[in-house]
């Protein structure tokens, strides 16, 4: 789901035309959709990962988290600057900005289903879905 919001954001601020309500609508659908992705995932996969001897899973997330600290960075200030009324001014570096911090945004997400989900499913952090 978030991996489709990010993509029709990308989209949607390629438009030649500039749709700034639909456009900051979908970016706070995003927000909150990652805020409480991000909470629920600390509680079972960011978890007593300091142990005296880490295994594989202890050593990629840890750094995930290290390598999440700069795009946790460049989301808040993303969010911060593009308020409705910068949208609307600057369609063309909202663009801009939303092809940059999506591109990284969906390559995190991919990483995870790609690396970090299997390992808690070896780990036995997570199950699968009936």
């Amino acid at each position: 789901q978030l991996d489709d919001m990010a993509r029709e954001l990308k989209e949607l601020s390629r438009s030649a035309e500039p749709r700034p309500l639909d456009a900051f609508t979908l970016l706070r659908k995003l927000s909150a959709c990652l805020d409480e992705h991000l909470a629920g995932e600390a509680g079972f996969i960011y978890t007593d990962h300091l142990k005296v001897q880490p295994d594989r899973m202890d050593l990629e997330v840890a750094a995930f988290e290290a390598a999440f600290q700069d795009l946790v960075e460049e989301w808040s200030l993303y969010l911060k600057e593009w308020t409705l009324d910068n949208i609307t001014i600057d369609w063309r570096n909202f663009d801009h900005a939303t092809q940059w911090i999506m591109g990284r945004l969906r390559e995190r997400i991919a990483q995870e289903n790609d690396i970090l989900y299997p390992l808690a499913l070896q780990a036995g952090r997570i199950r699968l879905r009936g």
